[in-house]
């Protein structure tokens, strides 16, 4: 797959996860979606500078619920960083630490850097995994 391509299509993955959580549901029904998108950027790596991007963008903005355009969910930003562990994600929430030092967001942010994550029960692919073992 082309690069554009692949920006096209992270591009529709998280807009599609944006409509989904705008629409008032959770994410049972945004996980196909959040999980395409972690599995494309494994897939491209040369789509880590762009999304990491989007995530700083979503991060340094002090209500990081209110998704804008360009922006990825604190879901998906939560799921990207449980699933993907790139480092320049520690560097992205101590950023949002030092501009929002009295904002605890930061805290369930590093909390999904944990193997035994507490949001894996919202993941469908998580509990059947889990079952599984």
């Amino acid at each position: 797959m082309e690069d554009n391509d692949a920006v096209k299509l992270l591009d529709i993955y998280i807009e599609n996860a944006v409509r989904i959580f705008g629409g008032g549901f959770g994410c049972d029904r945004a996980e196909n979606e959040m999980f395409a998108t972690v599995d494309l950027l494994r897939e491209k790596e040369s789509l880590r500078p762009e999304f990491l991007r989007r995530v700083s963008a979503t991060l340094t903005r002090a209500d990081v619920w209110e998704t804008g355009s360009g922006d990825v969910p604190l879901e998906l930003v939560e799921l990207a960083i449980h699933e993907l562990r790139w480092p320049e994600f520690r560097q992205l929430i101590e950023l949002r630490r030092s501009l929002f030092p009295l904002d605890t967001k930061h805290l369930s942010l590093v909390g999904a850097f944990d193997p035994d994550w507490i949001d894996r029960e919202y993941y469908q692919r998580y509990r059947t995994r889990d079952q599984e073992a």
